[in-house]
């Protein structure tokens, strides 16, 4: 096996010890047969044209699909049209065709281009950046293909750091270790050729990007308790390139443990839902999971006062609203609310036992918004339709965001923050999942 050092190692009994942990990400077959395929489907939309404009046709067309809300299907196999019925689909059109005659090029001559590119590249035709993300999305979901698949891929937004090495197809390598306080930009994941894993323990997904650079720059990949580990960030909602990046570590390194932190809420919630089960708008992309991502924090059990239990926080909390309150400061519930809450069938969760004393304090609790709350009850309704709803991990999720709802409050990664640092809360935790 072809061996590069990984960053951070100072002799040849370290190198040696680890050199078998450089893993060779292989190119897929069915990668290069998928660029194969593109191209002849776009190819074919352009001769289907070009026939049409022989035979005398008196417009041409687009096969265009586009997503529903929800992802689960296209909204019908319809057609853009030039000349089009209005000004608009004309428009839709021309970008449609330039967007494929990108891809098609960048996928001829193996290269990848950004979704930024692309717009700065012809601003007078796209107006805005979201037409091209959204034409990209649907042409992709056209064509049956992932937006990767297209060589089209998002301007490069996650950060990861840790004592790891990538080294490139192109045989650039990228000594991640040398990045920590500002963290290393996530490459397009199908341009990654090793990963040199070192002596990596652990994973951490982190929401929030100022605890990432906190966490990096002080060091705590190669100083957790833990263990060395790696960690990355999507800046909140994570794209497709950070999402592919963890499904391409847990793929190269099955057994290795990976965690995510989040806020107390729920977005942060969808957001860990995103990473380890996708989004419900790109069901089409593939190897952008990690079905077996962990939920580190944070929990209800690791934000309330310790001493207390989640009814008698719940009662003090009522106690607090005054006559003139506002119905969001209030607890009482919607319909839609109390249904979601009884969907279970069960009432607020007990608090669970032989957990460490908390950190949080009152001050850092804030109360739920309206918006908070309506996204609460959404996925309250599509984890109570789901048919493994009584697995143990749904249910956890299920009795949280109840607990949202009842004791209506909320809490950022901040909140367990000693005095800024929440390392010392981190090494229990991580040991606290069995390391």
């Amino acid at each position: 096996m072809e061996y590069f050092r990984p960053v951070g190692l100072q002799n040849a009994e370290q190198a040696a010890a680890v050199s078998n942990n450089v893993v060779t990400i292989p190119e897929r077959q069915s990668q290069v047969n998928q660029a194969g395929a593109v191209i002849s489907k776009i190819e074919a939309i352009f001769e289907s044209m070009l026939d049409n404009l022989d035979s005398g046709g008196g417009s041409i067309s687009i096969p265009y699909r586009s997503r529903t809300a929800r992802g689960a299907a296209a909204r019908g196999d319809g057609v853009v049209s030039f000349p089009g019925r209005t000004r608009a689909e004309t428009n839709k059109f021309v970008s449609l065709l330039r967007i494929l005659e990108i891809s098609r090029k960048a996928i001829a001559t193996g290269s990848v281009v950004t979704k930024r590119n692309i717009y700065y590249q012809n601003t007078d035709l796209f107006k805005h950046q979201r037409t091209v993300d959204s034409l990209v999305d649907d042409l992709a979901c056209t064509l049956g293909v992932g937006r990767d698949d297209l060589n089209i891929v998002a301007a490069a937004k996650g950060l990861f750091a840790g004592p790891i090495t990538l080294k490139m197809r192109n045989n650039s390598v990228i000594p991640c270790g040398l990045s920590h306080e500002r963290g290393t930009l996530i490459p397009t994941p199908k341009l990654i050729h090793k990963i040199g894993f070192g002596q990596i323990e652990w994973v951490l997904v982190i929401e929030k990007e100022a605890t990432f650079r906190t966490l990096a720059a002080a060091g705590y990949h190669t100083r957790s308790m833990a263990g060395h580990g790696i960690l990355v960030t999507g800046k909140g909602f994570p794209d497709l390139a950070t999402r592919s990046f963890l499904n391409l570590l847990h793929s190269a390194r099955p057994h290795l443990p990976m965690y995510a932190l989040v806020d107390y809420d729920p977005d942060g919630l969808s957001i860990f839902r995103t990473y380890q089960r996708g989004s419900a708008s790109l069901l089409h992309e593939e190897d952008t999971v990690v079905p077996q991502l962990q939920w580190l924090g944070l929990r209800s059990d690791q934000i309330l006062p310790s001493t207390r239990s989640p009814e008698d926080f719940a009662s003090s909390q009522s106690s607090q609203e005054t006559a003139g309150s506002s119905s969001q400061g209030s607890r009482s519930f919607s319909s839609q609310e109390s249904i979601a809450l009884s969907a279970s069938g069960s009432s607020v969760p007990a608090r669970r036992r032989g957990r460490q004393p908390q950190h949080a304090t009152p001050e850092s609790l804030s109360k739920l918004t309206s918006r908070d709350r309506k996204m609460a009850v959404s996925m309250l309704k599509g984890l109570c339709v789901r048919e493994d709803v009584d697995a143990e991990e749904e249910m956890s999720q299920v009795r949280e965001l109840q607990m949202m709802l009842m004791l209506n409050i909320k809490a950022e990664i901040q909140a367990v923050d000693n005095l800024g640092d929440i390392t010392h809360w981190l090494d229990e935790k991580l040991y606290g999942f069995g390391m």
